[in-house]
């Protein structure tokens, strides 16, 4: 498994490299925003471990343009900034994951092991889970074999959540996704379409509330 850091801290970043090939992995840096974008399109890594200050180009930046040009590799954020706005910032950008400095060595091979796990379960469009089977290529959800017929909007907020399992959906990103900015949705359009999502699918636990946030399917 290849990993890149994108880490202006000489010391931190020369530090995390020794310890993922310890670990048993593949690591390229980079130490600017610029060059871990370069680095991101000629490595092709498995997981790219991002600081948010970066010279050049910021983090945030770095992952949207990502993004934007449709990598889909997961992203692990690390950042000294720790306030719930910087956490939604991230997350609401494309990032998989956040990690606040100071960390522990063990806590952050565990959050990468996690993104590993869950980029190969996202490879297949077919999700299994307990009675469910969601096919996101034929659009079809089904419960003990039993299909459920779901309006596009919900399937919508259903597809989003399952792509990013394990993954907190911010109220804003599946507004950006679902809605057409002319239907002018709210945090309560989007609460409303929830609740529905749930009554079809007859589980309440499936989707679990982010208070303030989002929601997200474990």
């Amino acid at each position: 498994m290849k990993v890149l850091i994108v880490e202006d801290n000489v010391d931190l970043n020369e530090s995390l490299k020794e310890i993922l090939e310890l670990n048993g992995y593949n690591v390229e840096v980079a130490f600017d925003g610029e060059e871990g974008l370069e680095m991101a399109k000629m490595v092709e890594p498995d997981v790219i471990i991002l600081d948010i200050m970066l010279p050049k180009i910021d983090g945030y930046q770095v992952c949207q343009i990502l993004r934007q040009k449709g990598v889909n590799t997961p992203i692990l954020m690390l950042t000294a900034k720790d306030s719930l706005s910087d956490k939604v910032k991230g997350l609401d950008i494309g990032a998989d994951d956040y990690l606040s400095k100071p960390f522990e060595i063990e806590e952050l091979l565990a959050r990468i092991r996690a993104l590993i796990r869950r980029n190969s379960y996202q490879k297949s469009d077919i999700y299994k889970i307990g009675d469910f089977t969601f096919d996101l290529t034929a659009k079809k959800v089904y419960k003990a074999n039993q299909e459920i017929e779901l309006s596009p909007k919900l399937f919508c907020i259903l597809e989003q959540l399952l792509r990013n399992r394990g993954s907190v959906i911010t109220y804003e990103s599946l507004m950006n996704k679902c809605w057409d900015l002319n239907d002018y949705p709210t945090k309560e359009t989007v609460r409303a379409n929830i609740k529905l999502l749930r009554k079809m699918l007859g589980d309440k636990e499936l989707i679990k509330n982010i208070p303030g946030v989002g929601y997200k399917i474990e």
